[in-house]
């Protein structure tokens, strides 16, 4: 039997349509509904409809911006989906199920995967935005109706001003102790790796930063026979060096980045999962003290002063 869920059992400020209104809004019947994914900010769930159809439904809380990322943006790297509109503040929608490997599964060896890797992020350098304009042109007037992104640290300006806003967090969560792991003398060695020549060079180098994925992974790449790359998960896109969606997808499949690309740009991905960790602690979770954000951050400041 299927149990009609207005909100998540556990994590109160997620909403769903419950098994009726799912039914009404895509015009069948629903005959499983499985969560395959959850935590406090979205829930994933399969739907196995009644005429044979088979979706993933999700309902997620800011700072997300797929949703807004789904409307505004043409490219057939996405897969097939429908916006479903907000419950309160959670925005909804459907992805239609992609019959397809994963990356993870058809890449022999490390170099293949990265040259897999390499190929979808030209195709995500090509995205366009609903008005044919390529979509890295539209991304500086992202405040004014642009296309949508978490973040972006695409030029020297943009980085020093996200870098002090991250750095000067960080230090008010090691001193009240939240992130316990690291210490301040840590800190001031990321602080002036941010500032750095080496890192302030990656910002000329070609290919120069446009929009990237922000947390790619060779279960988020699907491969089809027919059609190409098919990319989920865009909750976090990133306008950064390319090269980042690289490092995450080798740095996620447990392959050395170093390997591939140069010392600078893994650092610079760490810099991103450093940011991570701040803003879900500092801003989306600042009273929770058992959570896995100081692990995050942990992990990521050792890469960087390492």
């Amino acid at each position: 039997m299927i149990v009609s869920m207005p909100s998540h059992p556990v994590f109160a400020d997620l909403l769903l349509h419950d098994d009726d209104e799912l039914a009404a809004l895509l015009g069948a019947g629903l005959v499983e509904r499985r969560t395959i994914h959850e935590w406090p900010l979205s829930c994933v769930q399969r739907l196995r409809l009644d005429d044979g159809r088979v979706l993933i439904y999700k309902s997620q809380l800011p700072p997300t911006v797929e949703a807004a990322f789904y409307a505004r943006v043409r490219s057939p790297l996405l897969p097939g989906h429908r916006l479903l509109g907000k419950l309160g503040r959670c925005d909804t929608l459907t992805i239609d199920w992609i019959d397809a490997p994963m990356l993870r599964h058809v890449a022999r060896s490390d170099a293949e995967l990265a040259e897999h890797g390499w190929k979808v992020i030209a195709e995500i350098g090509e995205i366009r935005g609903i008005s044919g304009i390529s979509a890295i042109r539209e991304f500086p007037s992202q405040r004014d109706g642009g296309l949508p992104v978490h973040l972006d640290v695409g030029s020297i300006d943009a980085w020093r001003e996200n870098a002090a806003m991250t750095l000067e967090k960080l230090r008010a969560l090691v001193r009240d102790g939240r992130f316990h792991s690291i210490d301040l003398a840590a800190v001031d060695a990321v602080t002036r790796w941010s500032a750095s020549a080496e890192m302030l060079a990656t910002f000329t180098a070609e290919p120069t930063p446009r929009l990237t994925h922000g947390d790619l992974k060779g279960d988020q790449i699907f491969v089809t026979p027919a059609d190409g790359y098919r990319v989920i998960d865009w909750q976090r896109p990133v306008i950064a060096p390319p090269a980042i969606d690289l490092v995450s997808l080798l740095v996620e499949e447990g392959i050395e980045p170093r390997r591939f690309m140069d010392l600078a740009l893994v650092r610079m991905f760490w810099f991103l999962r450093l940011c991570w960790a701040v803003e879900a602690q500092f801003d989306l979770f600042p009273d929770v003290t058992s959570g896995p954000f100081d692990g995050w951050s942990t992990r990521a400041v050792r890469h960087l002063v390492a």
